[in-house]
């Protein structure tokens, strides 16, 4: 029997395992930047990629999943659960939000979207403004942004680059995060697979390792 094809939902990568190590791989780098070596920025630079990345992946998992609540529960939980790691790790305030409440709120969002929930749309994205979400309004405009373009591929190009460059005219090096733009738009078919686990897992795992390390280093 041949393996079924699943429908075509987005017009680009869908090697997500592949661009979520990536992710990964480059967020560690900006928060070992951040924690231990605050001033070598380019460790910061290449951590640019990172949020772009997950916030692509996070479309294309709820085009495909087959249950969003419980996508929707496991960034919950373990966002939960990370922060307060990330506000001891960081030394920032319990109102500043790791990244995976952002996530949760982009999805909920794209939910509300497909669903023209518009009300309740409109209330939550004026929440993000009195919220301290991680990347902010900016951040969930991207995820957006992906999804509304999900099928026309210029239009995502060049919203998405528009976007993501911006801060560089402010002389802000979040504008380095236009280097995701090869690896969401390009295709890859690069052999990666790690459980989804791995991914909830690693993010708050490494962000107590580098409590761990910074305890230790200033002893």
């Amino acid at each position: 029997m041949e393996k079924e094809v699943l429908p075509q939902k987005i017009k680009f990568n869908l090697n997500t395992d592949f661009l979520k190590l990536i992710a990964a791989v480059t967020m560690f780098i900006d928060h070992i930047g951040a924690v231990l070596f605050p001033d070598i920025l380019m460790f910061r630079i290449i951590g640019r990629i990172s949020f772009p990345l997950f916030a692509y992946c996070l479309v294309v998992g709820f085009l495909y999943t087959s249950n969003i609540k419980k996508y929707a529960l496991r960034l919950l939980i373990f966002g939960i659960i990370s922060q307060p790691i990330y506000v001891f790790t960081f030394d920032v305030s319990w109102a500043q939000l790791n990244i995976l409440p952002t996530l949760l709120m982009g999805l909920i969002l794209l939910y509300c979207l497909r669903e023209k929930k518009w009300f309740i749309f409109i209330l939550l994205i004026v929440s993000v403004f009195f919220i301290n979400f991680n990347y902010g309004i900016e951040g969930i405009l991207l995820i957006i942004l992906f999804y509304v373009f999900r099928n026309h591929t210029f239009a995502a190009l060049i919203s998405t680059s528009l976007l993501l460059i911006k801060p560089l005219f402010y002389g802000h090096i979040q504008g380095f995060a236009v280097f995701c733009i090869p690896f969401i738009f390009f295709h890859t078919n690069v052999k990666v697979k790690l459980n989804k686990y791995f991914y909830y897992l690693f993010y708050p795992l490494h962000l107590l390792l580098l409590l761990i390390l910074k305890m230790i280093l200033a002893v």
